[in-house]
């Protein structure tokens, strides 16, 4: 009897851990749960990184001095890489109809190192290729290849990001491209509530990795970039880039996985696509947009800021949202915005929009409160 005695304290001890681990276990199950979870997808150049950085900008731990400085071989490395892609196809087929008229700056960007540390020398080399006539008429088709579009606003800041000072700004970040591969998560926290927000990569070898972001999702973002609808994938040159982001959005839309997330749609690039409306019919028969009504820009005519391609902006723009929403099967609300993900106030302004939508819990089906 006395070791049945001597062994209750035990039983007593081992009861109680077995309490607090379940409570510890209830606590932070509770407060998984009143984490809002956001995750970012979209095909992949849509923009959802940059957006994910102007997050941090917004809301979490600003970039250090280390950080920014850290930024530098990617943006020469933005800057040589897509003036080389300019320059092949400058010299790639169908070459004659480009007027080079430096050819020797022309011919010395394809010398200089893909990682090499740009500097105040090469200044001259740089800005005559850039501004050649031939350079420019390929740019003015770089729809028919894959370039970034942070190209122009590089070679547009060229003297500053050659100086020996050059530290790369908070504008010279978000337009830096560096592609993602697997899952990047941050943590914020937003008047009180705490935020989670993933990014991952949006070209299809990296989808198969967003599996593992499904479970108790409070909302999806999905990005897709309205500028490239005379564009073609990286990894298909013969999709177009807005079908693909329509068949990746029917499909995360209508997903089991998502029944009862809140979906959110950012229509992004408005700046390139408003720019590129000028420069580009928006409507091509036998091609795209056969069923776009108008009304339409007549390029070379219809004039940016006039009421004429303000009209046409907004009809191409609502046409474009409206082929979105139509892969909704699920008849759930999508909440749609057009973006601009490297302006960080109508990023800070949709965005609250959106915060406001997710805490309020006025997302049919979400339950978020």
């Amino acid at each position: 009897m006395g070791a049945m005695c001597a062994s209750a304290p035990n039983a007593n001890g081992e009861n109680d851990r077995n309490k607090k681990i379940q409570r510890d276990m209830q606590n932070e199950m509770k407060r998984q749960e009143e984490i809002i979870k956001l995750l970012l997808l979209g095909a992949g150049e849509s923009g959802k990184s940059t957006i994910f950085k102007q997050m941090k900008i917004l809301y979490g731990k600003p970039w250090d001095e280390d950080e920014m400085e850290a930024m530098r071989p990617v943006v020469f490395s933005n800057i040589v890489q897509n003036l080389k892609l300019v320059v092949e196809y400058v010299k790639g087929p169908g070459a004659e109809e480009f007027e080079v008229s430096d050819a020797d700056a022309v011919g010395k960007i394809a010398d200089i190192a893909d990682d090499a540390e740009l500097d105040a020398s090469m200044a001259g080399t740089l800005k005559a290729a850039w501004n050649d006539p031939g350079v420019q008429q390929a740019w003015e088709h770089r729809s028919n290849f894959q370039v970034l579009d942070c190209l122009a606003y590089y070679m547009e800041s060229l003297d500053r990001i050659l100086e020996a000072s050059y530290v790369p700004t908070q504008q010279d970040i978000l337009q830096a491209r560096v592609r993602t591969s697997g899952i990047v998560e941050e943590k914020y926290v937003i008047d009180g509530v705490n935020f989670t927000m993933f990014d991952v990569g949006g070209q299809r070898n990296e989808r198969k990795k967003w599996i593992h972001c499904f479970d108790n999702v409070t909302a999806v973002i999905f990005v897709a970039a309205i500028s490239e609808y005379n564009q073609v994938l990286y990894e298909d040159n013969t999709m177009n880039r807005i079908d693909e982001a329509l068949v990746l959005f029917e499909e995360i839309c209508n997903s089991k996985w998502f029944k009862q997330t809140a979906m959110i749609l950012f229509l992004n690039k408005r700046d390139l696509f408003y720019e590129k409306l000028a420069e580009v019919p928006f409507k091509v028969d036998g091609q795209r947009y056969e069923n776009f009504q108008g009304p339409h820009v007549e390029i070379g005519v219809t004039q940016p800021g006039t009421p004429e391609f303000e009209a046409a902006y907004d009809a191409a723009s609502n046409f474009l949202k409206q082929e979105f929403v139509a892969k909704n099967k699920q008849n759930k609300e999508i909440y749609t915005h057009i973006t601009c993900a490297t302006d960080t106030k109508n990023v800070e302004i949709v965005f609250n929009a959106c915060k406001d939508i997710i805490l309020k819990g006025n997302l049919s089906g979400s339950g978020f409160m």
